[in-house]
């Protein structure tokens, strides 16, 4: 198409789920959780920060297992504020694969948890889909965790009689623990033990809760293979930018590199910041280096409101220690880091950091994900927007001194992990 057209659709997906051309890459992982799925009584547990990818990943498994006859759900459980919530996430997941043959699934189900099960009519495709009763949500805690694994049990069963085999895929799955402690997880593992038809991939993105629960003491120690998620190779991911860019009649050669020091290693971040890009560059038929910062600040600007929200509701020190994570050109325990900053002392400015960790705004070392965070301070922002909004908002709050140094630019985040095994 030629250059000035306004006509090109954008090749870059950012929201729902990423399918066709614009998916990027990931056929090594989306082969082996295919297997997994399909291997009855196999447990695996896909693990990896968020935003890379770890959905669309396993969504595309699941569709080519049912697209070739096979069985395979998917339940998100990330909104689950109870047990029950899980279970009806489970349910309606169930009757969307069973469709219109899950008759004996209901009558075993109703059966074993002797309670009503309601029925609701999906509008797109127009099936009965169960779930639990609406005052299971106020039932006793622990008979909310065994409804979820009778749940499992009669899917188990089911499968068991007609000789098949179904993949059941629970994404966000350590809010189990969020919500049911460590007896909600020895409950789980104590039924999936004993589920020979279901095949069972178990996603999460919180490290710090999923490695207590593989940990030696944890309820799924030795339980389950792992398979760690990181990023794409970074030159491969480049590459794929820009053969995306170029597919639509639009030059972004060598900008693929620079497209990825500005978003970071999370594939999302990195495809956002190309989609506007994409928007600019398709009118002149070219993406420019200077297009890449211009693409940043919108979507810094378009996400204001998130971004100074979440900076009002920190502490004063905590707002000094993400000034310093930004900014700094050494660590957070440094007397010339802690002095120019207003960091107090060493102490504080770490734990404040680390609970900022915690939270998920900030990123650190992790030997358990892999992740390997090349700053000064040792700790980087879990998103390079947040960290953009950071430096063109807040350090000019610190005098003439880091104003000028806001004008160099906010490329600096650099989150580094070895590739998937």
């Amino acid at each position: 198409m030629a250059a000035g057209s306004t006509r090109t659709p954008n090749p870059f997906r950012i929201h729902g789920v990423v399918e066709g051309e614009a998916f990027a890459d990931r056929l090594n992982e989306v082969a082996r959780l295919e297997t997994a799925l399909r291997d009855g009584g196999s447990k695996l547990i896909l693990y990896g920060p968020r935003r890379m990818g770890k959905t669309s990943v396993l969504l595309r498994a699941i569709n080519n297992i049912n697209s070739s006859g096979g069985y395979a759900l998917f339940a998100d459980l990330s909104t689950a504020s109870s047990a029950a919530d899980m279970s009806n996430r489970l349910l309606s997941a169930a009757g969307a694969l069973l469709g219109r043959s899950m008759h004996d699934f209901l009558t075993d189900l109703v059966s074993r948890l002797k309670l009503s099960i309601t029925l609701s009519v999906d509008p797109l495709s127009g099936l009965p889909l169960p779930g639990l009763d609406l005052q299971a949500r106020d039932w006793a805690a622990e008979k909310q965790r065994e409804t979820l694994t009778d749940v499992l049990d009669v899917l188990n069963a089911m499968a068991q009689k007609r000789n098949i085999i179904i993949g059941v895929a629970l994404d966000e799955f350590q809010e189990i623990t969020t919500l049911g402690g460590e007896r909600a997880e020895w409950h789980l593992r104590g039924a999936m033990q004993h589920h020979h038809h279901l095949a069972y991939v178990l996603a999460g993105s919180q490290g710090h809760l999923i490695e207590a629960m593989t940990g030696a003491k944890g309820a799924f120690y030795k339980f389950a293979d792992k398979m760690p998620f990181g990023p794409i190779d970074a030159g491969e991911l480049a590459l794929w930018l820009e053969q995306r860019f170029r597919a639509t009649g639009v030059n972004a050669d060598g900008m693929g590199a620079a497209i990825i020091a500005a978003g970071g290693s999370r594939t999302r971040d990195c495809i956002q910041i190309a989609r506007v890009c994409h928007d600019r560059g398709r009118v002149t038929g070219r993406v420019r280096p200077e297009d890449v910062e211009t693409a940043l600040r919108e979507i810094v600007a378009e996400e204001h409101d998130i971004h100074l929200r979440q900076w009002r509701n920190l502490t004063v020190l905590q707002q000094n220690v993400l000034r310093a994570v930004a900014a700094a050109d050494s660590g957070l325990s440094t007397r010339s880091v802690i002095r120019q900053f207003s960091l107090g002392s060493s102490g504080s400015a770490i734990n404040a950091a680390n609970a900022m960790v915690t939270s998920g705004l900030l990123l650190r070392e992790d030997t358990f994900t892999r992740e390997r965070v090349s700053t000064p301070t040792g700790y980087a922002f879990d998103s390079p927007f947040f960290r953009a909004w950071v430096w063109w908002n807040a350090l000019q709050d610190m005098g003439a001194v880091m104003s000028s140094v806001v004008r160099e630019g906010p490329f600096l985040f650099r989150v580094e992990r070895p590739p998937s095994t």
